[in-house]
């Protein structure tokens, strides 16, 4: 079962996206304070990372800049999405895995998680 942290201080999309993507049989966890990031990750050990930019305590490019720059967390692919105007090479510096725009649709984002899918051993 794929495993995702979605970080987003917007709780009424936490809600939403997790029923979604619990309809997908994905486990989710929600995170509303990106400063509590590597505390969730070391407890919840996801296989994939949705975030957030625009955050109120914090840039998410640069959360996701501070994770992919770390031996420890750099193999967890990350998802940044946002509704603002975000230029191609801030994502790059980045270092994210892959950018949604948002709106973005139910399908769209379990189509782009799936890309991160490992194929089962056996």
């Amino acid at each position: 079962m794929q495993k995702i942290l979605i970080v987003d201080d917007d709780r009424d999309l936490l809600e939403m996206v997790t029923i979604a993507l619990s309809n997908f049989e994905m486990k989710v966890e929600c995170l509303a304070d990106g400063n509590r990031l590597i505390e969730c990750i070391t407890a919840f050990e996801p296989n994939l990372i949705l975030l957030d930019i625009y955050l109120n305590d914090c840039d998410g490019r640069e959360l996701c800049y501070k994770l992919k720059s770390s031996d420890q967390y750099k193999n967890i692919p990350v998802i940044l999405y946002s509704a603002g105007h975000i230029s191609a090479k801030s994502i790059r510096d980045s270092l994210a895995d892959d950018f949604i725009p948002k709106p973005f649709s139910i399908s769209q984002l379990v189509k782009r998680i799936k890309n991160f899918e490992k194929p089962r051993q056996g």
